[in-house]
């Protein structure tokens, strides 16, 4: 059993990971949470993303599973689905339909966020009894500042945020030292603010801004499809949706474009929207589903890596994780599976020496290193739509491997042996350097740029 107290500021998906990391380690865990859980699944406030399609990535689930064994089965039982890509998911790229193997190699999860969160904040909350951690939840509280100073974070103020007049002069402000503060505030972390009233360097930021937005509609089919269907954008028409399972009958619809071509975020004109992609077998399909829900938008999708891991850029005692640290255009699915991977990494380095001297530069490397392919690969997505103004200029390198990228994803549509590799690194279950082994990289520079399929494969292949 570990000694000495952590805060964890955030009580969302990355927070709750984190805490569950921390199990055993230390002997408290403070999760410091701006909400009040609703004690259903439930959409709520907090989760601005809540409302959007959310695909659980093989990566991320193989990491929830070393981190909570039969994690994956209690979410399923509480009625996520469990896929199996390319062969469930239907899948039109600028180059044409993308064949659908029957590789047996990733497992995704699909279900609402609101049902995610729930189960994996019980999961967390049931380990801790048997871990000897105690965990205390402040719920409705928020954190407004850290203390200590440049060298060393000692603890965070907090302030309730529900506190009635007469309570706030008492205990509306209080701080909670810690051995360890967490931020896993998400995009809006204030944490560089706080730093810096510290006295310690704000990190250096970079930021590739697609201008991508998007809206969500929940729907439920008379008759529902057998396989998931993602339209996405093409030169010609920088638009894109997504179609996909949830618990309790219903499917999310998640429409996509870049300036000028944003979805709606009114309900009537949602279908109007997704005949504009040209597939009318989605469109028609959607003409016979029920809506269930409004649309609802979503426009904050830059990506932006705040490098707390450069040599000095954190203090002892403190630790960015997840979007924090590093957030990802949503679009891409990606930030749950590396709140898990991120939640992995911290309990490595716990497992390494528990809260050692130079613990925070070493877990907030390793925690990088968790969010290193899918930056790579959301930037790549996004770099050819960003503006001069919204992203860090591209050096050699990442233009160089732009281009390589964009033929080894053509080739991916097609064939098994390049699919294979490329999916290992789209859906986080191995670094890039996968799409560089010889057969990968002969077969993507030396064969004819790739075209796919001009019809929707309606058949798996095995």
């Amino acid at each position: 059993m570990g000694t000495g107290h952590a805060v964890v500021v955030g009580g969302g998906l990355a927070g709750t990971l984190a805490a569950g990391a921390l199990l055993g380690h230390v002997e408290t865990v403070t999760l410091v949470e701006r909400d009040r859980y609703p004690e259903r699944p439930a959409f709520r406030k907090g989760v601005p993303q809540g409302r959007h399609l959310h695909v659980f990535l093989s990566g991320g689930r193989r990491a929830l599973e070393e981190l909570f064994p039969g994690l994956g089965g209690e979410l399923e039982a509480a009625g996520a689905h469990r896929l199996e890509p390319p062969r469930d998911v239907l899948t039109k790229s600028a180059n044409g339909w993308q064949r659908r193997f029957h590789e047996g190699r990733h497992t995704t999860t699909s279900c609402t966020r609101a049902l995610f969160d729930a189960t994996v904040r019980a999961r967390v909350l049931a380990e801790a009894e048997k871990s000897g951690t105690r965990v205390e939840v402040l719920q409705a509280t928020e954190a407004i500042g850290l203390l200590g100073g440049a060298d060393r974070v000692t603890g965070v103020r907090v302030r309730a945020r529900d506190a009635g007049r007469a309570e706030r002069a008492e205990r509306a402000e209080r701080e909670l030292p810690a051995d360890l503060v967490v931020d896993a505030s998400g995009r809006g972390s204030r944490a560089p603010r706080w730093l810096a009233e510290l006295g310690a360097p704000a990190p250096r930021e970079e930021v590739v801004d697609a201008g991508i937005g998007y809206c969500t509609q929940m729907f439920r089919p008379a008759e529902p499809l057998d396989v998931v269907m993602v339209i996405q954008p093409r030169p010609d028409c920088p638009r894109g949706a997504a179609w996909s399972p949830v618990e309790g009958g219903n499917w999310l619809l998640t429409l996509s474009g870049v300036r000028g071509q944003h979805p709606p975020t009114e309900s009537t004109e949602v279908l109007g929207f997704v005949e504009s992609l040209g597939e009318p077998a989605l469109y028609e399909h959607l003409r016979s589903c029920e809506p269930v829900s409004p649309a609802y938008g979503f426009r904050d999708t830059s990506n932006r890596r705040r490098h707390y891991d450069a040599p000095g850029g954190v203090p002892e005692g403190f630790l960015a994780v997840s979007d924090a640290a590093c957030t990802f255009n949503p679009v891409y699915g990606q930030g749950m599976a590396v709140a898990a991977l991120s939640g992995l990494a911290l309990r490595r380095c716990l497992d390494d020496g528990g809260l050692r001297p130079g613990f925070a530069a070493a877990a907030q490397r390793a925690v990088a290193r968790a969010g290193d392919t899918a930056w790579l690969t959301a930037v790549g997505a996004d770099r050819p739509y960003a503006t001069a103004e919204d992203a860090t200029p591209p050096g050699a390198a990442e233009r160089l491997r732009s281009w390589y990228v964009g033929r080894l994803a053509a080739r991916a549509a097609i064939d098994p042996v390049v699919g294979a590799a490329f999916r290992d690194v789209t859906y986080l279950a191995a670094p890039p350097s996968r799409l560089l082994s010889p057969a990968v990289a002969l077969r993507t520079v030396l064969l004819p740029k790739a075209r796919g399929l001009a019809a929707p494969p309606l058949r798996g292949e095995s």
